[in-house]
């Protein structure tokens, strides 16, 4: 996931990290091996496009927000089927620092390379589809919490960093706001003339940052069953850490770090959404997205003021006709840890006022 990531990530992102273990090492050699092949076109990227891309402007974003595992990745694709919609796309989250110079090359050899489902869940994969950016902020920087894929025992600490932004210098932040900026104006320059609409699953607990990179951005936060968004994350983990580590976690370990991350980043986000000005948060249900969505997403058009919902209903319900017959993954809770769940998790059950009983089998 991170093999196109420029060399000097991968220093910092080795040495915070706390190395490779013996037997991965291997595999890290591949990885810095890519690294060094696509140096000279990051090269010419900048080169070429540098000066574009500071002085591209953008509208203000749409950015859905979402603990991960929430559903964030269905509303996603339903929202940037709006022809006025654009999004950072796949290719440009595997090859941020020269997405614009690899778009215009044969991506055949690519896209070979990539899986056509995700591992987790069985959704499409494909270059052009809409892609979480923090992918590329993790491609372009150490200063992102998905390093932790490939130094798990790392993840505690990266978490505090660069989700909860704690312990930043100045210098850090500014940089690491650049970084952000640059990946929506490379989108803008791909998509011409529409609203980027982003969806990153940490920026649960980024409200403030957020707000001073996107002033004037308007926000979707879409809530799930917090025992079905913990079951569905560690079934991702089990699928993602062997592709992506260079170190071994064991699963009591990984667990204990999922769920902290849940609580810290869930009430980080109750601390801070009030910033959010008036008129510019809308709160939705998986549950109520999945059973009708069209209504939920004329909700969130109504609610925002998006408008152009006319010319949006048509490319969407012909979308959700091509997801008949899509299998989720289903998960069965015991009382054990129905019960620990709960005691973990309550501060959210109560705020959406999700059945603390938890669901006997939950899908996702």
């Amino acid at each position: 996931m991170f093999a196109l990531a420029p060399l000097s990530v991968w220093r910092r992102a080795h040495r915070d990290g706390g190395g490779a273990d013996p037997g991965c090492r291997g595999r890290l050699a591949a990885v810095l091996l890519a690294s060094a092949v696509t140096a000279p076109a990051r090269l010419a990227e900048r080169v070429l496009y540098g000066r574009r891309v500071r002085k591209t402007s953008f509208e203000p974003p749409l950015i859905i927000l979402g603990y991960g595992r929430s559903g964030t990745t269905h509303l996603h694709n339903l929202l940037t089927r709006d022809p006025r919609h654009g999004s950072v796309t796949t290719l440009q989250c595997v090859a941020p620092t020269f997405f614009l110079l690899a778009r215009a090359l044969p991506q055949g050899l690519l896209g070979r390379m990539m899986p056509a489902r995700r591992p987790m869940d069985n959704m499409r994969v494909a270059l052009d589809l809409p892609q979480e950016e923090e992918v590329a902020i993790a491609n372009t920087t150490h200063m992102s919490y998905l390093h932790h894929l490939s130094f798990p025992r790392n993840a505690p600490g990266l978490y505090r960093r660069y989700v909860l932004m704690e312990g930043l210098g100045d210098d850090e932040t500014r940089r690491w706001e650049r970084i952000y900026r640059d990946v929506v104006r490379k989108a803008a320059i791909h998509a011409p003339g529409r609203r980027i609409v982003l969806k990153n699953t940490l920026n649960i607990a980024r409200i403030p940052h957020l707000l001073r990179v996107f002033p004037n951005a308007a926000f979707v936060n879409i809530v799930r069953h917090p025992f079905v968004v913990h079951a569905s994350q560690m079934n991702m983990f089990r699928k993602l850490f062997p592709m992506n580590q260079l170190q071994r976690i064991d699963r009591e370990e990984a667990e204990s770090n999922a769920l902290d991350a849940y609580v810290l980043g869930m009430q980080r986000y109750l601390r801070d959404r009030s910033r959010i000005p008036d008129g510019r948060l809308v709160e939705v249900r998986f549950e109520d997205l999945e059973a009708d969505p069209a209504a939920v997403l004329r909700t969130i058009y109504d609610r925002l003021g998006l408008g152009g919902w006319e010319a949006f209903e048509k490319p969407l319900r012909e979308y959700l006709g091509t997801l008949k017959g899509y299998r989720k993954n289903c998960f069965e809770f015991d009382a054990a840890t129905r019960d620990r769940l709960a005691a973990e998790l309550g501060f959210a059950l109560d705020e959406w006022n999700y059945d603390p009983a938890g669901p006997a089998e939950a899908r996702s």
